[in-house]
């Protein structure tokens, strides 16, 4: 019994496909006692799983496979608790590639590092893994030194950088396009490098990535702490694990770091502004993103927008919203991930 493929791009009119799209492996339409070893049947070229005697009846996961040319990015959605499973790696027809790995439970995330190609096991009960596989001949002669790299990452300094960067690659997958692969996989690339094996080259190498993945993550900080009054540069840099003088680097191309936390604020005052089901004061709105003061606030949001927030509300409830201001393709079917993992190219 195997589970249901469905194509990310399936029913996009005139075969077009603006965006790679995701293969989307199921077994949530199985019968409960199909679903593991349907699970089992589609993870086998890669790894080995079983269940401990005695587990429940029953396997419901989902497994979302991108295809980037020179990599593949999966996100598995498991049964998690009371479905606790076994792994390791074949013993027999390996494939030599790396597999950098996110488990992202709530409470604490774990990052690994390891090669398929070596016997490894293991055991867990998560509910969401993100894994990177990458081919062993995407870094050439500098292969051997990720060898002796540990299979478990500390959550901090690069190896935060790169959970982070995981976690943003996997979100922004659905935007990205086919012509805007070899990019992604050569950021990626340097960026694996960098964190991985820091020498003076790979770090420089790898500053653009660093410097996106480091913004985003302040993004999200700044989202979490709009109504603090102290958020700014020390908040920041505590935060991020950066320095304040490099914090203002990072920065400067967007106007620093003052203007680019007003500029989060005024995008988070627009959006529910715009939202037609949060019919809230303006001014309250403007308190919940931060500002004090409502005709600053009122000041910021032209200056920022060209338009008013009360002109901003108007527009959304007569149902045309203004908008902010503007801040190799996969195989047509797979079988498996081994199919695509051994198609795997530098």
């Amino acid at each position: 019994m195997v589970g249901t493929w469905a194509d990310g791009n399936a029913g996009k009119g005139g075969g077009e496909r603006p965006h790679i799209g995701p293969f989307r492996f199921s077994t949530k339409e199985l019968g409960r006692s199909d679903q593991f070893e349907a699970y089992r049947t589609f993870c086998h070229p890669v790894i080995e799983l079983s269940l401990p005697e005695g587990a429940p009846e029953g396997f419901p996961a989902e497994q979302d496979v991108w295809d980037l040319g020179s990599m593949v990015l999966t996100e598995a959605r498991l049964p998690g608790d009371r479905f606790e499973r076994r792994w390791r790696h074949l013993t027999k027809d390996p494939l030599d590639h790396w597999c950098l790995v996110l488990v992202a439970p709530a409470e604490q995330r774990l990052i690994g590092f390891r090669s398929l190609a070596r016997p490894f096991e293991g055991q867990a009960a998560d509910s969401r893994v993100v894994s990177l596989f990458i081919p062993r001949e995407l870094f050439g002669t500098e292969a051997g030194a990720f060898d002796h790299v540990p299979a478990v990452l500390t959550d901090t300094g690069l190896g935060r950088v790169l959970g982070d960067y995981l976690e943003i690659l996997d979100h922004h997958m659905p935007e990205i396009e086919p012509a805007e692969l070899p990019g992604l996989v050569t950021a990626t690339r340097a960026l694996l490098a960098a964190c991985l094996v820091p020498t003076v080259d790979n770090l420089a190498a790898a500053h653009d990535p660093i410097v996106t993945t480091l913004r985003e993550r302040a993004r999200q900080v700044v989202r979490r702490h709009l109504r603090a009054p102290g958020l700014g540069p020390d908040l920041l840099c505590r935060e991020l694990g950066v320095s304040r003088s490099r914090l203002y680097r990072m920065f400067e191309p967007l106007g620093g770091v003052m203007r680019y936390i007003q500029r989060q604020r005024l995008l988070a005052a627009h959006a529910t502004l715009c939202d037609v089901a949060a019919a809230r004061p303006i001014v309250q709105i403007a308190e919940d993103v931060g500002f004090s003061d409502a005709s600053g606030f009122s000041r910021s949001f032209k200056l920022e927008f060209g338009y008013t927030p009360r002109e901003a509300r108007d527009a959304a409830f007569a149902g045309v919203p203004r908008p902010p201001a503007p801040g190799r393709l996969p195989p047509q079917t797979i079988e498996n991930l081994g199919d695509l993992l051994r198609g795997l190219s530098a």
